[in-house]
């Protein structure tokens, strides 16, 4: 608590005086502590300004689904995410040939770059999402054909 030197009536007192909470502020004067309540005609502004943002909502039909629905089987071809990420490479394109374990896509998830490798060996029927694209887990990055 800072201390003050007040001087009142010619008397010099030494007083110390706390944080001033709303209306309310402790004083001590001597050994004794007081809590007094402070009445001001013009109370200062708070100096933290407050932020005020315009709240923006994304329009989800705007964007391309990027996830098979909870209980659609994905096709046996298909490429499934295995966790939600941005998609950094597609190392293939449609009509490449692919064999089983080759890395297709490099997805970044959680700070970690993740390699996609085909399940199995075949031609790229379809690709179905883009490089930056943000894909949901389970979501078809791409369908290999016989």
């Amino acid at each position: 608590m800072p201390e003050y030197t007040v001087t009142i009536s010619g008397k010099m007192y030494l007083v110390g005086i706390g944080r001033l909470e709303d209306d309310q502020i402790e004083v001590r004067l001597g050994d004794r502590t007081f809590t007094a309540t402070v009445e001001s005609s013009t109370r200062k502004p708070a100096k933290t300004p407050t932020i005020v943002r315009e709240k923006r909502v994304h329009d989800a039909s705007a964007s391309p689904d990027r996830t098979t629905a909870p209980g659609e089987l994905a096709s046996k071809g298909d490429i499934l995410s295995p966790l939600p990420g941005n998609m950094l490479k597609l190392l293939v394109k449609q009509g490449d040939r692919v064999e089983k374990g080759q890395i297709v896509a490099i997805m970044e998830a959680m700070k970690m770059e993740n390699e996609i490798e085909s399940p199995h060996s075949g031609i790229v029927s379809k690709v179905a999402v883009h490089e930056g694209d943000i894909v949901l887990e389970n979501a078809v990055i791409m369908s290999i054909g016989g």
